[in-house]
């Protein structure tokens, strides 16, 4: 079966417009992408026992950490930080999308 197909026959199961599946089931991804990053970051976090990448920067720069992994991980957290950020901006337009749908459902009665 084709994804087409897919949300089709799930959309009518459900009895949801299929971009309003679509558009929630891409909201559902982009939320669990964040918690994944997040734990990511949590991980790293305990590792190095830092509660913010500065923190983890300073340690590296004073020697309290080794270099190394210690540089990797920052900047795996940068990018984390800068992929939670892009989702979170994609998810706001998918709210956005919503509200902007429930009024114009509510504008028509």
């Amino acid at each position: 079966m084709d994804v087409q197909a897919l949300a089709l026959e799930l959309s009518s199961m459900l009895a949801m417009p299929e971009h309003e599946l679509i558009r929630k089931g891409l909201l559902a991804f982009i939320e669990k992408e964040i918690r994944l990053a997040e734990w990511e970051i949590a991980q790293i976090r305990e590792r190095y026992d830092v509660l913010s990448k500065e923190s983890l920067y300073r340690a590296i720069q004073d020697g309290q950490v080794a270099g190394h992994p210690a540089w990797e991980d920052y900047i795996v957290w940068k990018n984390k930080d800068a992929y939670i950020a892009r989702l979170r901006q994609m998810a706001e337009r998918g709210w956005a999308m919503q509200r902007t749908e429930f009024v114009k459902t509510c504008t028509k009665y």
